[in-house]
């Protein structure tokens, strides 16, 4: 097993016990037990954040490759005209999912250059006869070990692998709407020239991942994107109590005799760790209406922006 994912691992199993005996510490704040357990939680987790922080600083960066195939990609080249069309709806797709990841339904020219700078998506190198594509992109690790690229590819191929219309529905609070807006137009550019796609990353955990984008699968996809409406993001403010804060990104507030639960970005991490179930706070959520039109079904996501 490779020391990242070890890491990652430990990471994640430290996360859920530091969220257990954060509710126990508050339901019973004389409880020095539970304090010191915790403590001792934090002091682990924070040394293999460290650890991770090392580790992912030596990958430097991500290598993702395309493999078009099929269509005009006869006799292993690939016409000049299209590269554009394909490779910059690739990149909007992965771009947006990095910035939802770090930032949520913020925008501004500002976070747009601080995600470009982060990410720095580039064409590497082609492949024998111009239709393998290498991308490369930056680790970038922040000071608790996380890489915004890492979790974005993890993300998109998540979405990826999501054929059916309720997988895809349970992903778009994942990788934010403005990335299936593009994953629609990357899949759109495949589908009219007639091309299939093998998507590869070498992950840091020293595995595959693999998307093998066949003609049926990339059609199916994109049929079903069409069937799915999404609002744009609407801020709302609300006033009210914290029922629910986990570190693995989940929140429930309750206000005006009403649950909002959602996700919220890695860019509140910090704030949320400063704060305690039962707290009363001001907040501003976004919310996003999907409708599925092959069910006539309506649902709302919600995404906190600030608390």
């Amino acid at each position: 097993m490779s020391s990242i994912k070890k890491l990652t691992q430990g990471i994640e199993e430290l996360t859920i016990f530091i969220d257990k005996y954060k509710k126990l510490s508050q339901e019973d704040p004389n409880n020095f037990s539970h304090k010191l357990t915790l403590q001792s939680l934090e002091s682990q987790i924070s040394e293999l954040q460290q650890q991770l922080h090392r580790e992912n600083l030596k990958r430097e960066k991500e290598i993702i490759q395309l493999r078009l195939k099929g269509g005009v990609t006869e006799f292993g080249t690939f016409p000049l005209s299209l590269v554009g069309g394909i490779t910059n709806s690739f990149y909007k797709l992965v771009f947006n999912a990095s910035k939802y990841f770090e930032y949520g339904d913020k925008g501004g020219d500002k976070i747009k250059r601080i995600i470009n700078d982060k990410i720095d998506l580039r064409l590497e190198n082609l492949g024998l006869g111009s239709t393998i594509f290498y991308l490369s992109a930056k680790t970038s690790p922040d000071m608790f070990g996380n890489s915004i690229i890492q979790k974005s590819l993890d993300n998109v191929f998540g979405l990826l692998n999501s054929e059916y219309q309720d997988r895809i529905i349970e992903n778009i609070p994942v990788v934010g709407s403005e990335s299936i807006k593009y994953l629609s137009c990357f899949l759109k550019e495949l589908d009219k020239n007639d091309l299939e796609l093998d998507l590869t990353w070498h992950t840091p955990d020293e595995t595959i991942k693999k998307w093998d984008g066949t003609k049926k699968k990339i059609s199916s996809i994109y049929n079903n994107l069409n069937n799915i409406q999404l609002s744009k993001p609407k801020k709302i403010k609300l006033e009210g109590t914290i029922i629910t804060l986990s570190l693995k990104g989940k929140f429930e507030i309750y206000s005006d005799n009403k649950r909002y639960e959602g996700k919220y970005p890695n860019e509140l991490t910090e704030k949320i760790k400063q704060l305690h179930v039962g707290n009363s706070c001001k907040c501003v959520i976004s919310q996003t209406t999907i409708f599925n039109q092959a069910t006539d079904k309506k649902k709302y996501e919600f995404s906190l922006i600030e608390i």
